[in-house]
């Protein structure tokens, strides 16, 4: 039941590459984005490297073995890569006191998957916690200027980008703001103010920010943000109308 989700990123049709941008407000998590994402890519042979400072590799393949696919088994055969950078940042730190630089390492895995692969896209599943590692927004905004340029050079890749927004003032508000401006697509997950229901886990709001530089002008006619409702499973997610619940 990922399919609504990727139909929404535009993930299943064969245009160029491009960023999307996943803004969590109000506290709201996210991850069933990238395990979507990784369920998209798995079915399609699609080569991705997930780098991570959020969730753990064993919380997405718990993950997967419920939406029917088995992350480890295309680990192992190298469809995907797992890098733990806050795992990673945070060794070095105990080691040395010292942060790592962020993209060598990163680019060096990227690197090595496109040799195998024709394309090759990546899911940063939490910006915003490079902030909590004690990275600046001038590094964090580098590492992502320049991964993105790196990743988005080959046809039919993508970055997904996993923004925290803490609050308006705050340096995470900043950083989801620049990437939105490198976006073609903005994703914002919300929280129901009301609180939980059991009907529905939550709000989406998706933003074709890109549409404006398509030289299709039917693309550009409809460039108004779209809100839908969203109900998590076990296997997956399911989009809804508002109103309809």
């Amino acid at each position: 039941m990922s399919s609504d989700i990727i139909t929404l990123l535009q993930l299943d049709k064969a245009l160029s590459s491009r960023v999307v941008v996943v803004k969590e407000i109000n506290r709201c998590d996210s991850s069933f984005i990238t395990s979507c994402v990784l369920n998209h890519c798995i079915k399609n042979k699609i080569g991705i490297v997930v780098v991570s400072t959020h969730n753990s590799l064993q919380h997405y393949q718990n993950v997967g073995l419920r939406m029917n696919y088995n992350l480890q088994r295309y680990l192992d055969t190298g469809l995907v890569d797992f890098f733990n950078f806050g795992e990673y940042s945070t060794n070095n730190l105990l080691m040395d006191n010292n942060l790592p630089e962020l993209l060598p390492q990163v680019k060096e895995k990227i690197l090595s998957m496109q040799q195998k692969h024709q394309t090759v896209s990546v899911i940063l599943d939490g910006i915003s916690h490079l902030f909590d590692l004690n990275y600046s927004l001038r590094q964090v905004n580098m590492f992502c200027k320049e991964l993105i340029e790196l990743v988005t050079s080959y046809n039919n890749s993508f970055v997904v980008c996993h923004c925290n927004e803490a609050n308006e003032d705050d340096v995470t508000c900043v950083m989801s703001n620049l990437l939105s401006h490198k976006a073609h697509t903005v994703l914002e997950v919300e929280n129901l103010p009301s609180g939980l229901s059991a009907d529905v886990s939550g709000h989406l709001t998706i933003k074709y920010p890109g549409l404006k530089f398509d030289n299709n002008h039917l693309y550009t006619l409809d460039i108004k943000p779209s809100k839908y409702l969203f109900k998590l499973f076990d296997r997956g997610v399911k989009l809804l109308a508002p109103g309809t619940v």
